[in-house]
C-alpha cells in the first residue's frame, strides 16, 4: 500500500491518495470482479444514512471475500484493501452523522 499526501502551493495537506496493488489471478473475469469491487467501494460516498453505510460495508466485505476465495485477490491484497475500506467507512459514518 502506498500513501501519498497531496499539498497545495503553500505546502498544506489537501488530500491523501492511497494506492493498493491488487495481486491475484483470474484473467479478464478477475479484473472485472476487482473493478466491480472498486465501484462498490466508491459507492460508499453516496450513502445517505448510517444504516446505508453499514449495509454497504457488509456488501463490500462479502464481495471482497468472494474475490479472495476465487483467487482474484491474494489474502494480503484483500487485507490491505479492507483496512482502507474500514477507514473510509469511519469517514462516511461521520459524514452522515453530521447531516442528521
Amino acid at each position: 500500500m502506498r500513501v501519498k499526501t497531496i499539498v497545495n502551493g503553500k505546502g498544506e495537506p489537501q488530500a491523501t491518495e492511497i494506492a493498493i496493488p491488487i495481486e491475484g489471478t483470474g484473467g479478464e473475469l478477475g479484473q472485472r470482479a476487482v473493478i466491480n469491487l472498486t465501484s462498490l467501494i466508491s459507492g460508499l460516498k453516496t450513502m445517505k444514512t448510517e444504516q446505508d453505510v453499514v449495509t454497504h460495508y457488509h456488501i463490500i466485505c462479502g464481495f471482497a471475500t468472494c474475490c479472495e476465495l476465487c483467487g482474484f485477490m491474494t489474502e494480503k491484497s484483500t487485507n490491505d484493501l479492507m483496512h482502507m475500506v474500514e477507514h473510509l467507512v469511519e469517514n462516511e459514518l461521520a459524514r452522515v452523522a453530521a447531516h442528521d
